[in-house]
């Protein structure tokens, strides 16, 4: 008997059709690179997290703010953010830049020169977990990183303090002056650190992540307590000269000024949990005093 013209027509499209799907089924797994063993990091977060990691050795370059740990200090210096040292750079023939959005220009720069770059992000908690996961899972110490994830999220847990008080963090300004006053606003880690710790951030309404406020609008905040959060030790007496005259000219002034200082204190990255206990500390002994 005869075969169909139709049948056989229909036959060998569908075996042409079965043929395509188990083309398109078949993905070829990327090779997984191998790990890098020449790193260069700008930015103090990324380099901390490099060491927390135990990749110090690996580290060839780190950025001119980059102090801890004191071994990073001794790393040769690449510059900044607008001021990279592409010569030195390119002398330490590095084979991995991790770095930030921010760097967008630095990163174009290096990817010219054949250097891969990962870049990572660390504006929010969640973010700077990821970025420990991204930097270890690229340098191949994943189960470090996982680790240092679970360490990060035990200490960082919820630890709500008496009484929800309303918090001014201020992150930068001008000793001697409290005017143009750079605060935490909202969806920044610091606002998210006093979430954690059932504060209220006095500028969680704020427009912008960082909003720079002056001396009226600090007090029409009325927060209970302010905390400035400077990055050089030795300044507590200076600092809290500022806040209690203001105390002394005005009822409406923060009842209880602290300051935090320290080089962790305005680096998101692995210290973070170190300054979200002294953020407790401070707000606890607000609530203390008489």
């Amino acid at each position: 008997m005869s075969r169909s013209p139709v049948g056989a027509a229909f036959r060998l499209a569908s075996l042409v059709m079965m043929l395509v799907g188990l083309a398109c089924g078949k993905t070829e797994k990327a090779p997984t690179p191998s790990p890098a063993e020449r790193i260069i990091a700008v930015a103090p977060g990324i380099t901390e997290t490099l060491f927390e990691l135990g990749l110090g050795e690996r580290v060839v370059g780190v950025g001119d703010y980059s102090t801890w740990p004191p071994e990073a200090a001794r790393k040769p210096n690449i510059g900044g953010l607008f001021d990279a040292r592409l010569e030195v750079i390119t002398t330490l023939q590095p084979d991995l830049a991790i770095l930030l959005p921010s760097e967008e220009k630095l990163r174009v720069q290096l990817e010219r020169l054949g250097v891969e770059v990962l870049t990572v992000r660390s504006e929010t908690l969640a973010e700077v977990e990821s970025m420990i996961g991204s930097i270890a899972e690229r340098c191949g110490v994943a189960e470090r990183g996982d680790f240092l994830q679970a360490r990060w999220r035990q200490d960082l847990a919820p630890n709500p303090v008496p009484g929800n008080p309303r918090v001014l963090l201020s992150v930068g300004r001008e000793r001697g002056r409290l005017a143009n006053v750079l605060v935490s606003g909202p969806g920044t880690y610091l606002d998210e650190l006093l979430g954690l710790l059932g504060a209220v951030n006095a500028f969680a309404d704020a427009p912008l992540d960082y909003p720079q406020v002056g001396l009226e609008e600090i007090l029409q905040r009325q927060a209970e307590v302010v905390i400035d959060l400077q990055p050089s030790p030795g300044t507590y007496e200076e600092l809290m000269l500022d806040w209690q005259d203001l105390r002394a000219q005005t009822d409406m002034a923060p009842a209880c000024p602290r300051v935090v200082a320290g080089d962790h204190v305005l680096v998101p990255g692995p210290r973070l949990p170190r300054l979200y206990r002294e953020l407790r500390e401070a707000i606890v002994s607000c609530g203390e005093q008489p």
